[in-house]
């Protein structure tokens, strides 16, 4: 993808015409592939999980301070604002569809490359609803004579485009693909959009009166995901690895992804890495995400084991594989975020601040290791290869499990939690017992299960809003663990501190509409309570 696109990188925007490439089929298809790569994906800066509970940007200054200090404003966004480039993006879809009609090509080929840019269109529209509600819905490329001055349509009726647009894109799109057009956009991946999209529709924040048909969508949605067939067999399956499954493009589990390569690979590996590394530390996962994980029995942790000396013994799988901690085996060597109890350098962990690198310790003393190949071993060389998965299995099992039971289908709703737990233990059938709640109760489980299951992949920041419970979440300190060793004994202590104090107002649930929008179009309307 990335070198058939080369011919419309070094054209410029202003001087190729619909004849010279709607046209030709094979600069069309480079025009389609052009399209995916303007899908941010979480493995840069603006990953979500740094303005959520989950994590702390280790060099904070910036688009995350903004956001977890309640500062975020219609003139300061920062990266987390893609009105610009989505509006860019779906500019150059709309160039597509006005153009279409002059490829003389099989008409199984246009409908393949139709079926694609109409999801890839529902997909920035999507992601641009989720974070400021109501938009524009600009369907026709802008030309000299049009007007520019477009209003907000409402949330409902942008759900019903992109849902349509989905339904479309699911009729004209296959359900799989040979080997030579792999990782592009699927039956399935119009249809899983499509699930997130109606379950985000059916929350409280957007279904204040909890309207069922809204959750009989949703399900119905998540149910067609689940049941589609490729031959025959389920088109998806979970993987029974829950750390491989994100690190190899082949998973039964994805839907939707962007594939990376070692020669235009990511340094994911090598920024998120703890300093002893040379890495980054740039996820320092906070404590009271590591906190969400349950013990092995199903538990919750309990405070004593900080104070017992064994903070992270016996929980859940997934724990062990999505977070790094003190002690711990990483990239062949255990892991030292110690610090000497009498500020000894030499006494002090490699990872610690008093380390190597010590300008990039984590600031949480925690590391991610969800996402990460530990077997490259040459820092900043060494080019990730491994997806970000934008919609798996997993993600549509929780949807279902959240429609169910507010559909009052509580046996469905556990079995899904369920499946997702069984694969978690594998084969310790004494580890992460099954969730047997009712009622309020069962939901709140539903809501931790998909905190952890999804923890780190950009659901998180959307749930917190959409269940309206951001300002409960969002407003608790950001908390981190220090770890300090007697230089004697070799003994650790254990003391939970506040690392940075978060803000949440009422009006964040929404993003603010960029103040430069606004001046060119008088028709926008700011979102609630932004000035």
């Amino acid at each position: 993808m990335v070198s058939c696109s080369n011919f419309l990188d070094v054209t410029p925007l202003d001087s190729f015409t619909g004849e010279s490439i709607f046209s030709d089929l094979n600069l069309t298809e480079a025009y389609v592939n052009k399209r995916y790569t303007e899908l941010r994906d979480g493995f840069e800066n603006y990953g979500l999980r740094y303005i959520s509970d989950e994590a702390y940007h280790n060099f904070n200054s910036g688009s995350p301070y903004l956001y977890n200090r309640g500062e975020v404003t219609p003139d300061q966004l920062g990266d987390y604002s893609t009105w610009d480039a989505y509006y860019e993006a779906i500019k150059n879809c709309n160039i597509f569809f006005e153009n279409i009609d002059q490829l003389k090509a099989d008409q199984g080929m246009v409908d393949r490359l139709t079926g694609e840019v109409t999801f890839l269109r529902a997909f920035f529209y999507a992601d641009l609803v989720a974070r400021f509600g109501g938009v524009p819905l600009v369907v026709k490329p802008f030309d000299l004579s049009s007007d520019m001055k477009v209003p907000r349509n409402s949330y409902d009726e942008c759900v019903t485009f992109i849902v349509a647009e989905l339904d479309k894109a699911a009729q004209l799109l296959p359900v799989a693909y040979d080997n030579s057009n792999f990782g592009r956009a699927t039956k399935g991946a119009a249809l899983a959009l499509k699930s997130r999209v109606l379950l985000y529709a059916a929350s409280a924040y957007w279904n204040p009166q909890q309207d069922v048909s809204k959750w009989k969508a949703a399900a119905d949605a998540a149910k067609d995901v689940i049941d589609l067939k490729n031959d025959g067999t389920v088109a998806y399956s979970l993987d029974p690895d829950y750390k491989e499954l994100f690190l190899h493009n082949t998973s039964p589990e994805i839907i939707f992804m962007k594939q990376f390569n070692v020669e235009f690979g990511h340094s994911f590996d090598w920024t998120d890495s703890p300093n002893g590394f040379t890495g980054w530390s740039r996820t320092c996962v906070l404590q009271d995400m590591v906190d969400a994980y349950e013990m092995a029995d199903g538990s919750m942790p309990d405070p004593i084991q900080y104070e017992n000396g064994n903070p992270w013994v016996n929980r859940e799988p997934r724990f062990y594989a999505s977070i790094v901690c003190d002690g711990q085996m990483f990239r062949g060597r255990e892991i030292e975020f110690f610090v000497s109890s009498t500020g000894n350098r030499a006494q002090s962990g490699m990872d610690s601040e008093f380390g190597i690198d010590d300008w990039n310790a984590s600031k949480t003393h925690y590391t991610l290791r969800k996402f990460m190949n530990e077997s490259l071993r040459n820092p900043w060389n060494d080019k990730g290869d491994q997806p970000w998965i934008y919609i798996r299995l997993g993600e549509i099992y929780l949807n279902y499990a959240e429609a169910m039971y507010h559909l009052g289908d509580e046996i469905t709703a556990r079995y899904f939690v369920n499946e997702l737990r069984r694969r978690a233990r594998g084969s310790e059938t004494d580890v992460l017992p099954d969730v047997t709640a009712s009622g309020a109760q069962l939901y709140a489980r539903i809501q931790q299960e998909r905190r952890v299951e999804l923890a780190f992949e950009d659901h998180r920041f959307f749930d917190v809003r959409r269940w309206k419970i951001a300002e409960v979440t969002e407003n608790k300190p950001a908390r981190k663990i220090t770890i300090t060793r007697n230089d004697q004994t070799k003994q650790k202590t254990y003391k939970i501190e506040v690392l940075q104090e978060r803000k949440f107002l009422p009006q964040h649930y929404l993003l603010p509409i960029p103040r430069s929008e606004i001046q060119r179009n008088s028709l926008l309307e700011q979102n609630p309570h932004y000035n």
